[in-house]
């Protein structure tokens, strides 16, 4: 009987431990699957100026291009300049047979002296015959007579004395000179040849200015409206700037200043033409030359950028994971704009204050309980990890 109530107390105490085991194994598995909220990190939606980066194909063009005419008629006698070479204001270029002009110039100098000799007579006449009339000894026509060929007279000298003018001009013309200061073209009429004063066959040569030296190229209109407002009075940042990358790659020296965008839209192109100017006093850039360029100090006054790697596609378009005050999960379509370096502009979808997810997209979902962390914070489960022991 006592062996019997022994087994019976037995088989309860392996009820009651097998009870115990089964409830512990239990609230492990429910610890097991009650997992934390996986850790995202967000930032905060600010509005900053954004800095653009707008490159362009550009051509250098020449500050004044100027053509050099003759401006009186005659054989070609020499060309005092070297083509090609650089030339300062004034300095001689071309010479004109003069001979005829200096034949014409006497002409006119002694028609001037004429001149003189018929207003001298005609003024000794006028001071002889105006006090006899006034004292009624001529006539009322004779002092008109004298009257009128003195004015004739003066007005004979006067004619005299332009036609002079023009004679010395002339002559003048006959050196060719530089009207500006730049490099020069190919002669177009060589030595020998007979220069017209008409305007076909007037042209001998160019002159193109390059220092300074224009920058100009097309840029969209979207993108002119923002660098003409760079450029406005109002604007206290300093103008942009222009950097030059050249035809083997590499970038020039010196920057241009922007200075002038045009006022029109090209109604073929859809652009706006804009124009900076380079010092170039050495002439390393000449007029013609295709370049790269690169414009610096345009910004976007105040827009929301996030990195690229926040904004997912789906077939609804691109959107946004945001983090609520619950620090639950939403989805937040957005519309993007331009891109630069590692960023995109977020034209619509997003405002100042909102928290949006830049590492671990791939773990969330709608509505699901996340734990986020600022981008500098130390990951959680990092410090949760063990250090690992260094073993000798």
């Amino acid at each position: 009987m006592n062996v019997i109530r022994q087994s019976f107390v037995r088989s309860l105490v392996a009820i009651a431990v097998s009870a115990v085991l089964l409830t512990a194994c239990g609230k492990g598995q429910e610890q097991q699957h009650s997992m934390p909220p996986p850790e995202v990190t967000v930032q905060t939606v600010e509005k900053n100026p954004v800095p653009l980066d707008l490159t362009y194909t550009a051509r250098t063009v020449g500050s004044r291009e100027v053509e050099v005419r003759a401006r009186v008629g005659g054989i070609l006698i020499k060309r005092r300049y070297e083509e090609g070479g650089s030339v300062k204001q004034g300095q001689p270029m071309f010479l004109i047979d003069p001979e005829p002009v200096r034949a014409r110039l006497a002409s006119a100098r002694a028609d001037v002296a004429v001149a003189k000799a018929r207003l001298e007579e005609a003024r000794r006449q006028h001071d002889r015959v105006l006090p006899l009339f006034e004292k009624n000894a001529v006539s009322q026509s004779r002092r008109d007579e004298v009257v009128s060929a003195f004015e004739v007279a003066q007005a004979s000298l006067e004619a005299a004395q332009s036609a002079q003018r023009m004679a010395e001009l002339d002559l003048e013309y006959t050196d060719v000179r530089a009207p500006i200061s730049g490099l020069t073209s190919r002669e177009v009429m060589s030595e020998g040849s007979l220069v017209s004063t008409e305007q076909s066959s007037s042209l001998l040569t160019k002159i193109v200015q390059v220092d300074p030296l224009y920058i100009e190229f097309s840029v969209p209109e979207a993108e002119a409206s923002i660098i003409r407002g760079s450029l406005a009075p109002a604007n206290k940042v300093a103008p942009p700037t222009v950097r030059l990358i050249l035809e083997n790659g590499k970038e020039y020296p010196d920057s241009a200043k922007v200075t002038f965008v045009d006022n029109a839209v090209d109604v073929n192109s859809g652009t706006v033409r804009v124009r900076a100017v380079l010092k170039n006093p050495e002439a390393q850039l000449i007029p013609g030359q295709f370049i790269r360029a690169r414009v610096e100090g345009v910004q976007l006054s105040s827009v929301v950028a996030v990195p690229r790697k926040a904004v997912m596609s789906s077939a609804q378009g691109q959107f946004i994971w945001v983090v609520n005050g619950e620090q639950k999960v939403e989805f937040r379509p957005v519309q993007v704009g331009r891109s630069f370096g590692n960023n995109i502009i977020v034209t619509e979808g997003l405002a100042p204050g909102d928290r949006y997810i830049v590492e671990g997209v791939l773990k969330v979902q709608p509505g699901i309980q996340v734990s986020a962390v600022g981008p500098d914070a130390p990951s959680k489960q990092a410090e949760q990890q063990p250090e690992k022991k260094e073993t000798a």
